[in-house]
């Protein structure tokens, strides 16, 4: 079997799509492997290994002004991977407009969201490479390998 060339078609993790969050309140989420959320991913990590390399073995610290990765997580599912949302709402039950920093502290502040962030974004990521698989040509569990659909009746002739 020969090496190939796979081209990566990346307007899919471009493409934002509206979830549930409860019966209420629908997000506007970015796929999870959205390229400038992965950059920005890297760099924080890279900052976060740079930070702790400044403390000797088992010394503990906090450089000022440093947030927790944590934080910096928030921060980034806030400007990359949530675009907009629907029906959410204060703590006093008023419609609450969506920004980026309303956005992250709404994060820090609920695990639950966090995670359905984490979750939903990450799925529509695999949606869409399930889809782009289908869409070259992928062969399914129910081919014979040759290429897309099932395989063709052999003839008895």
């Amino acid at each position: 079997m020969a090496l190939k060339l796979k081209k990566i078609d990346t307007t899919k993790s471009a493409e934002a799509r509206w979830e549930e969050f409860d019966a209420d309140t629908k997000v506007l989420l970015m796929p999870l492997d959205n390229q400038q959320y992965q950059i920005a991913l890297e760099r924080m990590r890279r900052r976060l290994a740079r930070n702790d390399a400044q403390f000797g073995q088992e010394a503990v610290g906090v450089i000022e002004g440093e947030k927790s990765e944590h934080d910096n997580h928030c921060l980034l599912l806030a400007s990359f991977i949530v675009q907009d949302w629907q029906g959410a709402q204060d703590e006093n039950g008023k419609a609450l407009a969506y920004s980026e920093n309303t956005c992250t502290e709404m994060l820090r502040g609920d695990a639950d969201f966090f995670y359905f962030v984490l979750r939903r974004a990450a799925a529509i990521a695999a949606d869409n490479r399930k889809e782009q698989d289908e869409i070259t040509g992928k062969p399914s569990p129910a081919s014979n390998g040759s290429g897309p659909g099932a395989s063709e009746p052999q003839s008895e002739a």
